[in-house]
């Protein structure tokens, strides 16, 4: 039996799971959206107020553990973005090991689309050559992976959370607000491009695009229309570009009321929507990708398959 949890800028995840044969099977997956990055690019640390949401979060997570009888000693806990970022961060780190006893490892964007690699790959067979992006509240990670295995990962500061902090002031957001963020996202790919253009690598062959985390999510969600969340429709649903373009340019002309009340917008993500998905379509560009996978495992799930895997060799 294994627990792990992932605390991200923008929400706090659990997932707890058996191994058998090899294979992971989720007994409870869940995730609450927390904010840990609120206002992080004004103030500079993680206020109080979200350190507390986070906590309460915790609380209800630690309790889950404890009821499958797993010691929080051995929950494999990651902080990502905005506890790598934050001068605070460690201090928050410190905070839960005292309340929950659960470790927390802050890893830097590298470590992170590493472990996403190896939670994707356990979730689709025979996936061996693809692109990966795993777009996070506070940083976005680019993967590629060539006969199974990753060939570059990067990691950039570009996140739905801090992007709508810096550049999303209005409600619907106006025009130069949107282009000022589209160019700030297209600038921070252009100069991973060129880092990967002088290394010898060229984006010749054709390979599929897998997105994972809660902006692809909610992408597929409003695609096809679904009230309610199920793992089972959305891993491995393929979404066309043209269909997100269409989707973002709803996003880009509505309220966060109407947002809000879009089929397949989880309560609570209808501001960062449009930041989201901005990362996303400008991230196809970069592939040069007519349509997106959305993948649900990611790196909550290769928390467990990358520990595992250490430790089987």
């Amino acid at each position: 039996m294994f627990a792990a949890i992932d605390i991200g800028t923008n929400t706090v995840r659990c997932i707890i799971a058996e191994s058998k044969k090899d294979v992971l099977r989720p007994l409870f997956v869940d995730m609450k959206i927390v904010r840990l990055g609120e206002n992080f690019k004004k103030t500079g640390i993680i206020n109080q107020s979200a350190v507390d949401r986070a906590m309460k979060v915790l609380t209800y997570y630690s309790g889950i553990i404890r009821r499958y009888n797993i010691n929080p000693e051995d929950v494999i806990a990651t902080g990502t973005s905005v506890m790598r970022d934050a001068p605070n961060g460690k201090a928050v780190a410190s905070k839960i090991y005292d309340e929950f006893h659960i470790k927390v490892n802050i890893i830097n964007g590298e470590k992170e689309a590493e472990i996403t690699l190896s939670g994707i790959e356990n979730c689709f067979d025979g996936l061996k050559n693809f692109y990966a992006i795993d777009i996070g509240g506070g940083s976005t990670e680019y993967i590629c992976c060539k006969d199974g295995l990753p060939l570059w990962k990067k990691s950039i500061n570009i996140g739905a959370i801090h992007l709508t902090d810096e550049f999303l002031k209005s409600d619907p957001p106006e025009l130069n607000e949107i282009l000022n963020m589209e160019a700030y996202i297209e600038n921070s790919i252009n100069i991973l491009k060129n880092e990967l253009l002088t290394s010898g690598y060229n984006f010749q062959q054709p390979l599929s695009l897998l997105g994972t985390a809660g902006t692809i999510t909610t992408i597929a969600m409003v695609d096809m229309q679904l009230e309610d969340y199920s793992r089972e429709k959305i891993h491995g649903y393929k979404i066309n570009k043209e269909n997100i373009k269409n989707i973002y340019k709803n996003f880009c002309s509505s309220n966060n009321k109407e947002r809000y009340n879009i089929t397949g917008i989880e309560h609570g993500r209808e501001d960062l929507v449009i930041a989201g998905t901005a990362i996303c379509l400008k991230s196809m560009d970069f592939f040069n990708a007519s349509h997106i996978t959305d993948s649900e495992c990611s790196l909550l799930e290769g928390l467990i398959t990358y520990e595992k895997s250490i430790a089987d060799v």
